[in-house]
């Protein structure tokens, strides 16, 4: 691992299975450990897969943020966020015909500063049209295995 994008605009990760659920994901010359909970059958040793994915949105919603505050002459000094994502674990397991995916995703805006109070409802429409990760989900792009 290590190694060094070809292209900027181009991403890779690499998993390896581990124990039970727990699996290692390189990222360049990062690592993210993804589990599931005890309660889950897992040894908890990281976020679930779920979990990676919500905080992928809030830190994608932090870095367009960071860029859209900069472009409006404007320097993002707080910027706190929740997000909460629901499903039902009966598609996953197998045991109903019901949605295997999230079937809600809500961000919250905790805090901020650093945008005027005026300008905060632009910012955050701007913010939520340009974040990859939001908009990857909302346009439905599939993951699709190949062997």
């Amino acid at each position: 691992m290590g190694e060094k994008r070809k292209n900027l605009n181009d991403y890779k990760a690499e998993l390896i299975k581990k124990e039970g659920f727990e699996s290692l994901v390189k990222i360049r010359d990062h690592s993210i450990t993804i589990d599931e909970p005890e309660r889950a059958g897992g040894t908890d040793k990281g976020p679930n897969p779920v979990e990676v994915l919500l905080s992928s949105i809030v830190g994608c919603l932090d870095f367009t943020g960071t860029i859209v505050a900069k472009e409006m002459g404007y320097k993002l000094e707080e910027f706190e966020l929740t997000v909460e994502g629901g499903l039902d674990p009966r598609g996953v397991m197998g045991k109903a015909d019901v949605s295997v995916g999230l079937q809600h995703i809500r961000v919250e805006v905790i805090n901020i500063k650093g945008i005027p109070e005026d300008k905060i409802s632009k910012f955050l429409k701007e913010i939520e049209a340009r974040c990859p990760v939001r908009n990857t989900l909302r346009d439905e792009v599939f993951a699709d295995i190949e062997r």
